[in-house]
């Protein structure tokens, strides 16, 4: 027991043992980092609302529609930072789309600039440095789509003073060839902002714009698609002379949300509400599934009573007149544009599978595509064509992908963006970089001093402590063969194929023999004479003096 105990004590006290104890602390903490990041962005679930996925619950009708009206469509797998590398030009020719955040940022330590000098969590959804390049992007004239309900875009809101209220929103008007999950957004004038309607600003409803592109169309009275471009959507199917120049609709939602009463529409902030829901309706603020009825004297919490704001449009222009300022629309439904909805003709074709009820006609699709024109469709633009710029953005870097594989490469790609963008997760990249230096050299072992083979330093005892690697017999030994292969002017594989006795021979010293072919511990004193004959061996012959 005494023996096992001292081995245990000599082997904690080993340069072997801390270096080892050392790497497995760094990996374990590098380890629990990565669970962690890992973690809060990877989360196993259902992929929906892409518009790259043609399934009932993505998106990609609507990016079938701008492409076969002539918008490059583009996807950002990364992070929102990105758009800052937009030049100005651009910006206002581009629309940032936002559905269903499902996934919460990677938060970072940050200095607030408030009574917090450092916040150790960031906003849910997106990063402060994300949300900073978000309202940049506005304020330089650029527009955003923003589409959630119970999700992470409250970040989005907050950065212009709104609130999702982050509860259920029940309706009498729903949908009644569904169910009551399926509610009515019945938007009286998309364009009426304080209390008159602003819809002859909109390209699609200036009837100066139409005419011109009437009197310009190959056909006389008659637009065409192509000539339509971002306003196709107000072309009569069955009557191709006619135009729908009404700024009402009729809007589908699923499983809505809605906006904090609290904070919500503020004119006065150009935050303007646009939709809301009917007067019989309510906010299931304690989660309960149902309508509950209460007093606020007989101890039951009852459900907010409506009517609430489901759509907000915030503008960076009194009244949203400049079209070239920057614009959002918030909607709290998240589900506005899936294809079962946004396409309800397809739908009821069968082109998202077999249904068990009939989806009724809406005018999402409408809704979504107006305001898609209103940004692309500048002043200053002829008839309906759009900008060589113009482009919708989808943000697929909060969606949850198909693949474990296909969110591992989105986060390898958000971390570069990341890293290389916010200065926050600069200086942790650094600090990251430095901790793995460190490690490489724990890991190294440290090389042997350089040595001359012809000669010993030693200058008494004291120098024989302070030149510790002398200090070693196996280092003498290996000065002294070096000696004898040299000085019989042998190469390296001649001397190592040597028989013991004729090495024994060109020696010719018995106390050095013996050191060289026994293995034992020396004492100081011990070694300290072996390396006077070793200094002393081949000065007058290979016999060292005695």
């Amino acid at each position: 027991m005494s023996s096992w105990r001292q081995f245990v004590e000599t082997r904690l006290k080993t340069a072997e043992f801390r270096r080892t104890m050392l790497l497995s602390a760094f990996y374990i903490v590098l380890f629990l980092l990565l669970a962690t990041l890992l973690s809060s962005y990877l989360n196993p679930g259902e992929d929906h609302l892409s518009a790259y996925d043609d399934d009932w619950n993505d998106m990609s009708q609507f990016k079938a529609d701008l492409n076969d009206a002539g918008v490059d469509t583009l996807s950002l797998v990364s992070s929102p930072l990105l758009l800052d590398q937009l030049n100005k030009s651009v910006t206002e020719h581009t629309v940032f789309v936002i559905a269903g955040v499902e996934k919460d940022t990677i938060s970072l330590p940050s200095f607030s600039g408030g009574d917090e000098v450092i916040r150790l969590t960031e906003d849910e959804g997106y990063s402060d440095a994300e949300l900073e390049s978000i309202d940049n992007f506005v304020k330089r004239g650029g527009s955003v789509l923003v589409m959630d309900d119970f999700g992470f875009a409250g970040g989005v809101a907050r950065i212009y003073n709104m609130d999702y209220s982050n509860h259920r929103m029940y309706d009498s008007e729903y949908a009644h060839e569904l169910d009551n999950n399926y509610t009515w957004l019945n938007v009286s004038d998309g364009f009426n902002y304080s209390g008159r309607s602003r819809a002859d600003t909109h390209p699609c409803y200036n009837p100066l714009r139409h005419q011109d592109v009437l009197l310009n169309a190959s056909s006389p009275g008659v637009i065409s698609l192509k000539e339509a471009g971002l306003c196709q959507h107000h072309l009569n199917a069955s009557d191709p002379t006619a135009w729908d120049w009404s700024p009402k609709y009729n809007m589908l939602l699923d499983r809505a949300s809605a906006f904090d009463p609290d904070s919500a529409e503020d004119a006065d902030k150009q935050r303007y509400g646009i939709g809301y829901s009917s007067q019989d309706s309510h906010l299931d603020t304690n989660d309960d599934g149902k309508l509950t009825g209460g007093w606020e004297g007989g101890g039951v919490e009852a459900d907010m009573a409506g009517p609430f704001t489901l759509m907000i449009k915030v503008c960076n222009s009194a009244e949203c007149a400049n079209a070239s300022s920057g614009r959002v629309m918030f909607i709290s439904d998240g589900s506005a544009l899936i294809n079962v909805i946004y396409d309800h003709e397809g739908a009821n074709n069968g082109r998202y599978g077999a249904l068990t009820n009939v989806i009724p006609e809406n005018d999402n699709r409408k809704w979504v595509l107006d305001f898609v024109a209103e940004s692309l469709l500048a002043e200053d633009d002829s008839g309906y064509s759009i900008h060589s710029d113009a482009q919708v953005i989808f943000d697929e870097s909060r969606h949850q992908q198909s693949s474990f594989m296909a969110d591992a490469y989105n986060l390898l790609y958000y971390a570069l963006v990341y890293f290389t963008s916010d200065w926050m997760a600069m200086l942790i990249l650094f600090l990251i970089l430095f901790v793995a230096f460190e490690a490489v050299i724990i890991k190294k072992t440290d090389p042997e001093p350089w040595r001359h083979v012809f000669s010993i330093i030693y200058y008494g005892f004291g120098d024989a402590r302070r030149y510790g690697y002398y200090g070693r017999a196996n280092k003498v030994k290996q000065v002294l063969l070096s000696r004898v292969r040299n000085v019989n002017a042998l190469t390296r594989e001649e001397f190592d194929s040597l028989p013991a006795r004729e090495l024994q021979t060109m020696i010719n010293d018995p106390v050095l023999v013996k050191f060289v072919f026994e293995d034992r511990n020396y004492s100081m004193e011990q070694l300290v004479a072996v390396v006077k004959r070793v200094k002393m061996w081949g000065r007058g012959g290979k016999q060292a003096v005695a």
